[in-house]
C-alpha cells in the first residue's frame, strides 16, 4: 500500500512544493502556505518515524479520506462521517471488512457488513482503538532529532550553562511553536540567559501537530531537558 502512496505523493502539484514542506524519502510532504494553513497530502509519523497516517487538508480541513498504517500496511481508511455515520474499511488479516462508526450522542457502535473467520472480542477492541486513535507531536515529523538540534544550539551559546531545564511549549495546529512558559528560575538565571533560551526554542524547527479524529489541536508539552542534553517530552 504504501506504493499506491507514494505515487500518489509524487502527483502533488509542483506548486505545493513551493511552500513550506518537510523532506521525506527525498519528497516534499507536509504543506504550510504562507498563511501557514495545511494544504495537500500530509504524513504523520510515530517516534520512530514509521508512517501512522495519511490525509489531505485543503487550507487547514481534511478532505476525502483517512488511511492509517500499521508496520507499513494499511490497516484503516475512514471516510468523512456524514451525520452520526462514519464507513470505513477495516483490514483484518489483509482481509477488507466493510462497516460504519456510528455515534449518537453518548451512544456508539459498530457495524460490519461481515464478521470474518477468527474475528474474536479481542479484534473487536482493537478496532475500536484504531477509532479513537491520536497521533502525538513528533519534533520535525521524525526526520531530525531532537537532541541534534538542542546540541548545535547549545554549541554556539555563550551563556546557557550546563544544567538542567524544564518548561512547558505550545504548539499549534500547524505544528509552531507559540509560547512557552518557564518554571522556577534559580540564582544561575540571567536575562541573556532567557533570551537566548526563548529564542532557541522558538527557532525550532516545525512540529508534526497533535491528530485528534479529523483535525488536528493545538497542545502543550513538557519538556525536560537534561544537562546531557537527552529530552523527555510529555503531553
Amino acid at each position: 500500500m504504501l506504493r499506491a502512496l507514494l505515487f500518489i505523493l509524487l502527483a502533488i502539484p509542483a506548486l505545493v512544493n513551493a511552500q513550506r514542506t518537510i523532506t521525506w524519502n527525498g519528497m516534499q510532504v507536509n504543506a504550510l502556505d504562507k498563511h501557514g494553513r495545511k494544504q495537500g497530502e500530509w504524513l504523520f509519523f510515530d517516534k520512530q518515524g514509521n508512517v501512522q497516517m495519511q490525509c489531505r487538508f485543503q487550507a487547514d480541513k481534511v478532505e476525502g479520506p483517512r488511511v492509517f498504517y500499521n508496520g507499513g500496511d494499511t490497516v484503516l481508511v475512514r471516510f468523512q462521517p456524514v451525520d452520526s455515520l462514519e464507513h470505513f474499511i477495516y483490514y483484518y488479516k489483509n482481509q477488507p471488512v466493510n462497516g460504519v462508526f456510528v455515534q449518537q450522542g453518548d451512544n456508539f457502535r459498530i457495524e460490519v457488513d461481515h464478521i470474518p473467520a477468527g474475528f474474536t472480542d479481542e479484534d473487536l477492541r482493537e478496532l475500536k482503538n484504531w477509532y479513537a486513535v491520536k497521533i502525538d507531536p513528533v519534533y520535525m515529523f521524525a526526520t531530525q532529532p531532537l537532541i541534534e538540534y538542542f546540541s548545535a544550539a547549545y554549541y554556539k551559546s555563550s551563556t546557557i550553562p550546563n544544567m538542567n531545564h524544564n518548561f512547558v511549549i505550545t504548539i499549534n495546529a500547524s505544528g509552531k511553536v507559540t509560547n512557552v512558559e518557564w518554571g522556577e528560575k534559580d540564582e544561575l538565571w540571567t536575562a541573556n540567559m532567557e533570551r537566548e533560551l526563548f529564542g532557541m526554542i522558538y527557532s525550532m524547527g516545525r512540529w508534526q501537530p497533535f491528530f485528534d479524529t479529523w483535525q488536528t489541536k493545538e497542545i502543550k508539552l513538557t519538556m525536560s531537558l537534561g544537562a546531557d542534553l537527552s529530552s523527555i517530552t510529555a503531553r
